[in-house]
C-alpha cells in the first residue's frame, strides 16, 4: 500500500521549462462551459473528460513519436482501489453544490502492468516539467479572472482525490504591470490528499495564486517514480468563487474655502481623501545609477497585502469603516502569505539624502480659497505605513515642492490604523496644490526577498483650516436638467436619464431620488419601484476647475410619471378653423367646383 503524505504550509515555485498548452473546452455534464471567474457567478471545474487536461508527464520509452503522456480517463482498481464517484454527493461545506452529484472522473496514466504505456512521473524540469519530482494534470482551458473580481476573496470548495499529495498550482499569463509571465512563475498551495475515499476542497487562504486576465491552472501530485507499479491520478469536482471589488468613491473636488459670514479662528475642512491606485500615483525615483531624481510615474496597486500583517480595512470596528485602500508597487519577491502572492514590477523609490524613499501623490489637487488662514493647514485622519518616518509633502501649482519634515511625521506601523493630526504644514498657497505622502522606510527598491519593502501606504483623512472672518470669493455655478421622457410603464425596468443633467463649471453632476419608495437612482439609471411620481434631484456641491473655485449650485429636480398601463401616445387633434380659415376652405371649395365645372363642359 502507499504511504500517504500531507505537506504543510503553501510554497512558491518556478518552472525551468515553458509549458504549451492549448486551448480546448471544459466538459462538464456534456457541454462546454464558459472560462470566465466572474465575481458573483460561480465556474465549476471538473475532470469530467481526460480531453480537457493534459500534463508534463513523459513516456518512458516514447510509444509513438510523442514524448508526452497522455492523460487517461481511467480509474485503478487495483490494491488500494481508487474510490468510484459514482453516486457521491458534496458535503456541506461545498458551497452551491451541496447534496450535487460529483460529475467528476478519475484521470490516470494506467499502469505499464496493465497493457498501459510506462510514464515517468518524477517532474524533470529541464525537459518541461513545472516541479522537480512531481507530475501536474493542466487544464487546457485558462481561467480568466474578471477586472471586478477582488482577488483576496477567491476560493475553491468541493470534493475530490488525489494519489497524493494533490496541490493546486495557479501560473498567470501576465503579471501586474502588464508584465508577461515569461519566467513561468506559478504558485502551489495545499489542496488535497487521499484517493480511497472522497475528500472535501477547501482553499480559503486569500492568495492563491490567481491574477486578472488568463490563467492556467494544473494538479501537481506526488508520484512514485514511474507508472510501472502504482498508478498517478487525480479527481476532482469544485467550485471557485470571487467577490466583486467596490469601485473606490471619487475623490473630493470642493475647494478648501470659509462660507459667507465665517468667523476668525472658525475652521473649515475638505474630504474625506482616500488612498486607491485609480487616485494616487507614484513619482520621483532615482535613476539606474543612483545619481539624479527622475520625474517618472511608476505603478501602484490596490489592496497589496504584505505577509498578513498589514491591517485589513474590512476588519475594522463597526463605525470605523473606510474607503481608503493600501497602494504599494508591491514586491518582486513575495512571501507565501503576501496577497496577492505574484511578483510585481521592479520598482525604486525616491532617495532624497537618504531619506523619503517613495512619495504617494494624489491627483486631486487642494484649491485653496481666499479667506483661509494658510499657516493653520492641516491633515486630520488615519493612517498606515510601512514602514516609518512618514511626512507630508505639498508643491504648489508653479512653485516648488516644499519638504519640511521635521515636526510632520506621520503614525508607524501597518498593523493597526491610526487617528492623528499634524501640526500646521507649511508651503500651501492659493490655489491648486499637489499633496503626497512620503514613506521613509529606508527601502529605496522593492526587490528584497519574502516582501519586506513592499512601500506601502492607506491613508483616510480631512484637510482643514483656520478662516481669517473674510467673505469668500467663488464663482456661481448653474445645473442644466432637461425634462425626461414621462410617462414611463415599470414592467419595462430600470431606463437611463435623457438627456442628462450638466454644470455650467463642467464639474459632476450627482443624482438623488426624492422619492425612494417609487424610484431609485444609481449613477445616470433609474430603477422603477411603484407607480408614482419619480422625482430626481441634480446637484453640484462646489469645487475647483483650473484655478477656478465654484459655489454649490442650486438644486434642479425632473418628474418621470411612474405607472402600469401601458404608455399610450397621445392623439394628433384636430385642428380647428377660424372665421378667416372657413371663408378661405369656402373660396377653395368653390374654385375647386369651378374647375369640375368647365371640365364636364368640354367633354
Amino acid at each position: 500500500m502507499k504511504n500517504a503524505r500531507i505537506t504543510g504550509a503553501p510554497t512558491l515555485h518556478k518552472a525551468v521549462g515553458p509549458i504549451t498548452v492549448t486551448v480546448l473546452g471544459l466538459f462538464a455534464m456534456g457541454a462546454v462551459q464558459a472560462a470566465t471567474l466572474a465575481c458573483g457567478a460561480p465556474l465549476r471545474v471538473s475532470t469530467t473528460a481526460a480531453s480537457g487536461w493534459t500534463s508534463d508527464a513523459k513516456y518512458v520509452t516514447d510509444p509513438g513519436g510523442n514524448p508526452m503522456a497522455t492523460v487517461l480517463d481511467k480509474r485503478w482498481t487495483g490494491l488500494g482501489t481508487y474510490f468510484d464517484p459514482t453516486g457521491v454527493t458534496h458535503g456541506t461545506g461545498a458551497g452551491t453544490l451541496a447534496g450535487q452529484p460529483l460529475q467528476g472522473h478519475w484521470l490516470s496514466f494506467g499502469t505499464g502492468g496493465d497493457g498501459d504505456p510506462v510514464v515517468n512521473v518524477t517532474g524533470d524540469t529541464a525537459n518541461g516539467a513545472w516541479t522537480a519530482g512531481r507530475v501536474a494534470f493542466i487544464r487546457t482551458e485558462p481561467i480568466t479572472v474578471a477586472s471586478d473580481v477582488d482577488l483576496a476573496s477567491i476560493k475553491i470548495v468541493g470534493t475530490g482525490g488525489a494519489d497524493f499529495d494533490g496541490r493546486l498550482l495557479v501560473k498567470p499569463t501576465t503579471l501586474p504591470g502588464g508584465v508577461s509571465n515569461t519566467t513561468n512563475w506559478f504558485k502551489s498551495t495545499a489542496m488535497i490528499n487521499g484517493w480511497t475515499s472522497p475528500q472535501a476542497i477547501n482553499m480559503d487562504d486569500g492568495n492563491l495564486g490567481f491574477y486578472y486576465g488568463d490563467n492556467t491552472i494544473a494538479i501537481s501530485l506526488d508520484g512514485d517514480g514511474t507508472t510501472a507499479t502504482w498508478p498517478t491520478g487525480m479527481m476532482l469536482d469544485m467550485e471557485i468563487t470571487a467577490d466583486c471589488l467596490t469601485p473606490p468613491p471619487p475623490q473630493p473636488t470642493a475647494a478648501l474655502i470659509c462660507p459667507a459670514g465665517n468667523t476668525a479662528g472658525q475652521t473649515v475642512r475638505v474630504g474625506p481623501f482616500t488612498t486607491n491606485a485609480r487616485d494616487w500615483k507614484w513619482t520621483w525615483r532615482t535613476n539606474a545609477a543612483g545619481t539624479a531624481l527622475e520625474n517618472v510615474e511608476q505603478p501602484l496597486f490596490d489592496d497589496y497585502s504584505w505577509a498578513g500583517a498589514y491591517v485589513k480595512p474590512s476588519s475594522l470596528p463597526a463605525g470605523q469603516e473606510t474607503n481608503a485602500r493600501w497602494i504599494s508597487p508591491g514586491t518582486t519577491n513575495p512571501a507565501a502569505s503576501d496577497v496577492p502572492g505574484l511578483p510585481y514590477p521592479a520598482a525604486s523609490g525616491q532617495a532624497k539624502a537618504g531619506y523619503h524613499a517613495s512619495v504617494f501623490v494624489m491627483n486631486q489637487p487642494i484649491n485653496v480659497g481666499n479667506n483661509v488662514d494658510l499657516a493653520s493647514i492641516k491633515l486630520d485622519g488615519r493612517f498606515a505605513f510601512d514602514d516609518y518616518g512618514n511626512s507630508v509633502f505639498v508643491q504648489p501649482a508653479g512653485g516648488a515642492p516644499v519638504f519640511d519634515n521635521a515636526s510632520l511625521y506621520l503614525p508607524n506601523g501597518y498593523g493597526s490604523f491610526q487617528a492623528t493630526t499634524t501640526p500646521a504644514i507649511p508651503g500651501f498657497s492659493r490655489g491648486q496644490n499637489t499633496i503626497g505622502l512620503m514613506l521613509d522606510g529606508l527601502q529605496a527598491t522593492n526587490d528584497c526577498a519574502n516582501g519586506v519593502c513592499a512601500m506601502a501606504a492607506m491613508a483616510d483623512f480631512y484637510v482643514t483650516a483656520a478662516c481669517t472672518g473674510e467673505p469668500p470669493v467663488a464663482t456661481d455655478q448653474t445645473i442644466t436638467f432637461p425634462a425626461q421622457t414621462s410617462p414611463r410603464r415599470i414592467a419595462d425596468g430600470a431606463f437611463p436619464l435623457n438627456p442628462v443633467a450638466t454644470a455650467s463649471s463642467t464639474l459632476p453632476v450627482t443624482y438623488t431620488s426624492l422619492t425612494p419608495a417609487v424610484c431609485t437612482v444609481s449613477g445616470t439609471t433609474i430603477t422603477p419601484v411603484a407607480v408614482g411620481e419619480c422625482q430626481i434631484a441634480a446637484d453640484q456641491g462646489g469645487g475647483t476647475v483650473g484655478s477656478t473655485i465654484y459655489n454649490a449650485a442650486a438644486r434642479v429636480v425632473q418628474s418621470v410619471t411612474l405607472q402600469t398601463a401601458p404608455v399610450v401616445s397621445p392623439a394628433t387633434p384636430v385642428p380647428t378653423l377660424g372665421a378667416a380659415g372657413l371663408a378661405l376652405l369656402g373660396l377653395l371649395s368653390a374654385g375647386l367646383g369651378g374647375l369640375a365645372l368647365r371640365r364636364r363642359q368640354q367633354i
